[in-house]
């Protein structure tokens, strides 16, 4: 459970599966329960579109992620270099999630990336959390404007 509100329940999923060599599979999925509606959503589909989203949250999602490799890789990642894996990813081609630190509305970001993504297989996936800025605001459709509130 990632985020339970009166409205919403945004889940996500580790996934994994072995079908021999070196070493298992894994990603990430994102289920969210619009409980007024009834259905399920993609989390996605909460915004104008990815395009918009990754957008307004790629800088912030770049430093962010270069910061967490900067720690798995013991030194900081120079973008634009020959290195493996040294250049950020677009956040829409990985598994978006929505949360709540306040638990009343949507007020945050989550980007889950699995390994061979942003990084070798060794240094496993990462997770980079952003806070809902009113940038992420003008990109939320809105028939779901207020299911969301800023972040800190």
């Amino acid at each position: 459970v990632v985020t339970d509100l009166p409205d919403w329940l945004s889940l996500s999923a580790d996934e994994s599966s072995y079908e021999g060599g070196a070493h298992p599979n894994h990603g990430h999925d994102a289920l969210l329960w619009d409980r007024k509606a009834g259905v399920k959503r993609d989390p996605d589909d909460l915004f104008t579109s990815e395009k918009a989203l990754s957008a307004v949250i790629r800088k912030d999602f770049c430093a962010a992620l270069d910061r967490e490799r900067a720690k798995k890789r013991g030194a900081p990642v120079k973008r634009g270099s020959d290195e493996p894996f040294s250049d950020c990813i677009d956040p829409a081609d990985s598994t978006v999630i929505v949360g709540s630190a306040g638990g009343k509305a949507f007020d945050r970001i989550g980007i889950l990336i699995g390994p061979y993504e942003a990084g070798p297989y060794a240094e496993g996936g990462y997770e980079v959390t952003l806070p809902v800025t009113p940038a992420v605001l003008a990109v939320v459709r809105p028939e779901y404007r207020a299911s969301f509130s800023a972040g800190r």
